[in-house]
């Protein structure tokens, strides 16, 4: 895989040069640089064939987070107020709902894809999207909202506050039937959401800030990992005794969040019980199940996969059987049909007011 382009300041300010195009059909007539040292370039710009300039005071970032999108909207809107000019960000990429929240605020911005929109009011609103990203941000986390990384965001849901990181890693470890991630990877992944906002950093203290933008990101980015292999069963014993699978120690396991909405939600369940587990054939043998070739004659599918959020944080009731934590099954419900992803809205309206409690 090839990697992302580097990005540095002055190359983002070469591209600011007089002649240029801005974002067509606007060019830039002049620029000055290092006039005033609050800003990184104040720049003329005009479309084709107008003798009317407008002056835009440029805040230049070379990283497209949430912390330094929101940094340069403050300080070119600050410094747009003190010059009397309009306000512009330079940053590398601009997503689609980074240009809207730049619309809503009256702040022009542009990114080095040829995305972004640059407005003065009453004159110009020009608007250029759809172009990918190509200089995506380089984490020490590949994607700190799935796998294990992605406990960590689940962690802080369920409990908003920690005092330390060795006390939120613990405390993941503790919830997890598999293995847990490590300190490192727990402060990699706190740095990231850091980066994002989502949590801030108080000595050594971590808050989650975000909640709703925790859970927006964790579904964003949530797929359900492929399973190793899954077979259809029919149960000689009824009831089925799934707390038996917790007889073993080598085996992991839990009800899936399609099959464990019935806990949290008034949502019937249909068709066979799926069951996830570690080890498919131990699982099978416990229970003493027959395979079942005609699904509509099968009442248990057992799923086995190592996917470390189907075990994480489970729910246990009175008769010992595991049932996947509310997130898991928001998550797997919300990629289901029309009657599921009801049930979905339901169960994240629950999941808010515990936060807010």
């Amino acid at each position: 895989m090839d990697e992302a382009p580097k990005v540095d300041h002055q190359s983002m300010l070469d591209r600011l040069r007089p002649g240029t195009p801005l974002l067509p059909p606007l060019l830039i007539q002049n620029a000055v640089f290092e006039a005033d040292r609050a800003i990184d370039a104040m720049i003329e710009v005009t479309v084709k064939n107008d003798v009317a300039v407008e002056q835009f005071n440029v805040e230049c970032k070379t990283r497209s987070t949430k912390e330094d999108f929101r940094k340069a909207i403050q300080q070119a809107s600050d410094n747009a107020k003190r010059l009397v000019s309009h306000p512009l960000i330079f940053l590398p990429y601009l997503a689609p709902d980074r240009l809207a929240e730049l619309e809503s605020l009256a702040v022009s911005g542009i990114d080095l894809c040829g995305n972004g929109i640059v407005y003065v009011p009453n004159r110009i609103c020009v608007v250029r999207t759809g172009q990918p990203n190509l200089y995506p941000d380089s984490r020490p986390v590949a994607n700190p909202f799935r796998g294990r990384s992605g406990l960590v965001a689940r962690m802080l849901i369920e409990k908003p506050y920690w005092e330390t990181l060795s006390e939120l890693t613990e405390a993941i470890e503790k919830r997890a039937q598999l293995k847990g991630p490590s300190l490192s990877q727990v402060s990699k992944t706190i740095a990231a959401y850091a980066e994002e906002m989502l949590v801030l950093k108080n000595g050594n203290a971590i808050k989650l800030a975000d909640p709703i933008g925790m859970l927006d990101h964790l579904l964003k980015h949530w797929r359900l990992n492929p399973a190793v292999r899954n077979r259809l069963y029919r149960s000689a014993k009824s009831p089925l005794k799934l707390k038996d699978l917790s007889n073993s120690t080598k085996l992991v396991w839990s009800l899936t969040g399609e099959s464990s909405a019935t806990r949290y939600g008034t949502i019937a369940q249909g068709g066979p019980l799926k069951v996830a587990v570690s080890d498919l054939r131990l699982a099978e043998s416990i229970l003493s199940l027959t395979p079942e070739n005609v699904p509509s004659f099968a009442n248990i599918e057992l799923i086995e996969t190592l996917d470390d959020s189907a075990y994480f944080a489970n729910e246990r009731d009175d008769d010992g059987v595991r049932y996947a934590s509310r997130i898991q099954t928001w998550l797997e419900l919300n990629s289901g049909d029309a009657r599921q992803r009801e049930t979905a809205k339901d169960l994240y309206q629950s999941i808010i007011r515990d936060l807010r409690l």
